[in-house]
């Protein structure tokens, strides 16, 4: 199936170039120039994708994304903003309104196309994850160009109730989870979010999703929302300096700074 892009932008000659290089690459392209126009696109054309400038005229692109997160229609649709401003605020806003990624203009082609690669490749993976409740069956894959973020945020949108493990050699994360809640985390000695942010914290790894049927098999007394817990995990890691942590471009960074995180958010938290 040939995936759909919606560019959004009020440079005439950056929509020309997206287009371009898009189309070249197989997708299907439609151009919008502001946010008004692109809410009225979306749903004759269905994009699988929306890349959008934030400071867009008439409707920004903060507005654009929250509109489009708003309605349920749209949840599958994957959202990337571009900016010629880099705050980590934004890319907090971002993050917090529902975009999978934030890239800062001006920008190398080949690295956007490579972002957009990504998170349709993640539109796959929640297919297949729907698939995999409908036929009662484990969902499993690797975290490498994937990362944790991105299989919450399929479970999350997919209302999936079931036991994820990650794993990460001889390291163990377990989560219970169901409609959008993490119910259950544990990490050795590690409960609750700090179980969550340790498996966050890792680049490699496998993930195995066992869905369950009867409410009994998922009991747990975290109840974490998926949501919120990626937003305090973007949100503490900017406050120690390392931006909101995409999956994309920034999951690289995690590894190095994993300890120093894990403690930061003890000491912050008092535990």
């Amino acid at each position: 199936m040939v995936k759909k892009v919606l560019v959004v932008d009020k440079e005439v000659k950056l929509r020309e170039i997206l287009q371009k290089v898009l189309s070249e690459r197989g997708y299907a392209v439609e151009l919008a120039q502001n946010g008004k126009e692109a809410l009225k696109m979306i749903p004759d054309f269905s994009p699988h994708l929306v890349i959008a400038e934030v400071a867009l005229p008439e409707m920004d692109g903060f507005e654009l994304c929250r509109r489009i997160r708003e309605d349920k229609r749209f949840g599958a649709l994957r959202f990337i903003f571009l900016t010629a401003k880099d705050a980590r605020e934004d890319e907090i806003e971002g993050l917090r309104l529902g975009a999978d990624d934030y890239i800062t203009k001006p920008f190398d082609v080949d690295r956007l196309l490579a972002r957009v690669e990504t998170r349709l490749r993640w539109l796959d993976a929640a297919k297949d994850m729907v698939c995999g409740e409908v036929r009662s069956e484990c969902i499993e894959g690797g975290l490498a160009g994937r990362n944790l973020i991105d299989v919450l945020q399929i479970l999350e949108m997919s209302q999936k109730k079931g036991r994820l493990t990650v794993t990460n050699e001889s390291k163990k994360v377990i989560l219970t989870v169901d409609q959008g809640s993490i119910l259950s985390a544990s990490f050795g000695n590690k409960r609750g979010k700090f179980a969550v942010f340790e498996a966050l914290s890792w680049v490699d790894g496998r993930f195995r999703f066992e869905p369950v049927s009867e409410a009994s098999e998922v009991k747990g007394e975290d109840n974490l929302s998926i949501t919120g817990i990626l937003l305090e995990w973007a949100r503490i890691a900017d406050e120690i300096g390392q931006g909101p942590i995409f999956p994309t471009e920034r999951a690289a960074e995690t590894n190095g700074v994993a300890a120093d995180f894990i403690r930061y958010v003890k000491e912050r938290e008092g535990k």
